[in-house]
């Protein structure tokens, strides 16, 4: 019998090796030959409001997001959520609910800043606050977090309130008298107010009475007064007026709020203000049309020694036929023998004083009085009248001598144009 140490080669033939070796080699073969390669699968990353779409052969969820550089840190609230990832299958999701900054200010005064993602419920369990009995909070716990957002927490108090003479008591949760009254089902209306106010904070044992206020409504109407436009027309003569539209009032109704406590008045405000009809202005016509003939037919000699031009035709009426415009203006008379127009002319009869703003100089005109008893005559705008300013039509005409210059005075005139 042959004995070989462990360890110890017992075949030394070459063939034998060869055999040896073909045998290592098939066996590995089918060992690959039987492995399945990775299958790649599509699954979609949500982070917040980011999408990411991918394919992967990876079925290790946070060594998915290290390769997609994705990070999340629970310590600022950020949660991962694998309910609709199914590893190496088509369709999963991975997502990552993104922690908030938020702050909680408990019922007892305490506040808290914490990190959380999910809801209003999340938020106070991270802070570890225990909702005691009784108490609300100014967020449905429901309520889906945001940046920033300022959570409080309501204790339940024991109040009571007194209305119309009896008292009541309720146990309510909230930060104010006015959260109380909002919660109790006493026939409280929005024109009723408080003592203390509602703004006053809520505590235990705190007493808040109701002051009931009834209310009038009332309309009281008023004359809206129409006003009076004035429209110039040349249709009319001068100084005459025609009502073209006539005016009518029109209304406007108010409606008041009177506020009571025990019949007596403490308030009373404007509700609304209406126009049921709105004034229609008065239109009245003005006359601007130039009384162009005297009132009676000019008779006397004319003052000016100018001569008429041949042009010019004196009527049977004793006013020229033949003229440009005419217009009703004043005049006044003037004398300064020997003196020289402000266009450089000798003064004389027949050259006037005027604005030359109204008429220029050089203008020929020919001047009547309008009630027709005197005549001035042909004239020539040459000077400048002391009027300048005036706010009428007003000429200043030359005369020969002071006592014709008082006789003229002052008078209504007529100007035609040539």
């Amino acid at each position: 019998m042959t004995f070989r140490k462990i360890g110890e080669v017992a075949v030394h033939s070459p063939n034998r090796k060869l055999a040896l070796l073909m045998v290592v080699v098939l066996f590995f073969g089918s060992v690959t030959a039987f492995a399945k390669p990775s299958k790649s699968y599509d699954l979609v990353i949500k982070d917040g409001e980011k999408v990411i779409s991918l394919s992967t052969s990876e079925t290790d969820a946070e060594k998915i997001l290290e390769e997609q550089d994705v990070l999340f840190n629970e310590a600022y609230g950020d949660k991962l959520d694998l309910t609709e990832f199914k590893a190496g299958e088509d369709g999963s999701v991975i997502t990552i609910n993104r922690g908030v900054s938020v702050s909680i200010t408990n019922y007892d005064g305490s506040t808290y800043a914490v990190f959380a993602s999910g809801t209003v419920a999340d938020a106070i369990k991270a802070a570890e606050i225990k909702l005691p009995e009784g108490a609300s909070v100014n967020y449905s716990l429901d309520e889906p977090l945001s940046e920033g957002m300022e959570v409080e927490i309501y204790g339940a108090y024991d109040i009571k309130i007194k209305i119309n003479g009896a008292v009541y008591e309720r146990t309510v949760s909230g930060k104010t008298v006015g959260d109380a009254i909002s919660k109790v089902d006493l026939n409280i209306s929005d024109d009723d107010y408080t003592k203390p106010s509602e703004s006053t904070p809520l505590m235990n044992g705190i007493e808040i009475e109701v002051i009931k206020v009834t209310t009038k409504t009332y309309t009281v109407t008023e004359t809206l007064s129409y006003t009076t436009k004035y429209v110039y027309t040349d249709a009319l003569a001068a100084g005459k007026t025609r009502v073209k539209v006539e005016g009518q009032n029109g209304i406007r109704e108010i409606i008041y709020k009177d506020s009571y406590i025990d019949g007596v008045l403490i308030d009373s405000v404007v509700k609304e203000t209406k126009i049921t009809k709105r004034p229609v202005d008065k239109v009245l016509e003005v006359g601007t049309k130039a009384n162009i003939k005297p009132s009676s037919t000019p008779s006397s000699t004319p003052i000016s020694d100018l001569a008429v031009p041949s042009y010019v035709n004196i009527g049977a009426n004793g006013v020229p036929t033949n003229y440009k415009k005419a217009i009703n203006a004043k005049a006044t008379a003037y004398c300064i023998p020997g003196g020289t127009t402000s266009t450089g002319e000798k003064v004389r009869t027949g050259y006037i004083a005027v604005d030359p703003n109204e008429i220029p100089y050089g203008t020929e005109m020919y001047i009547v009085s309008a009630d027709g008893k005197r005549v001035y005559g042909y004239c020539i705008a040459a000077d400048t009248g002391g009027f300048i300013n005036s706010t009428d039509w007003t000429v200043d005409l030359y005369m020969d001598t002071e006592q014709e210059c008082v006789n003229w005075g002052r008078r209504d005139i007529i100007i035609y144009i040539l």
